[in-house]
């Protein structure tokens, strides 16, 4: 949940890089694939609604071209805080064989997908750390 929350506050601050979009958007994936588990139901328009928001913030940050982390308006502030609280309440929830599958499953959704993109974040952090 840290580097979770960590990427929100930056979101927030208007400071974020794209690693940490990307993961904020990572979370929303896993909730998506934890909701079709049916271990935690009941939050899939929740998740849309931060899928969508997201999407938007990605499409301003993008827009010159390069990534340039733009302030969030005041709902996808909003939006931000209820990732985090429906993601730590997710997580909670399940045993850690069941959110291994649901990650396991967005991450073959994600890399399926048109365009879509799997990161493998600790080599990422490795490589940026030399």
């Amino acid at each position: 949940m840290n580097p979770l929350r960590g990427a929100v506050a930056s979101l927030r601050r208007g400071v974020a890089t794209e690693l940490e979009w990307a993961l904020a958007v990572t979370a929303v994936n896993i909730g998506d694939a934890i909701e079709t588990q049916g271990v935690v139901r009941g939050l899939a328009g929740h998740l849309r609604s931060i899928d969508l928001a997201l999407q938007e913030i990605g499409k301003r940050a993008r827009s010159s071209g390069d990534w340039r982390p733009p302030a969030l308006y005041y709902e996808e502030r909003d939006l931000m805080d209820l990732l985090v609280d429906l993601h730590d309440h997710q997580v909670k929830s399940l045993s850690f064989g069941e959110f291994m599958r649901a990650r396991d499953k967005a991450i073959a959704q994600t890399a399926s997908a048109p365009g879509g993109r799997v990161v493998d974040v600790d080599q990422l952090q490795g490589e940026l750390a030399c």
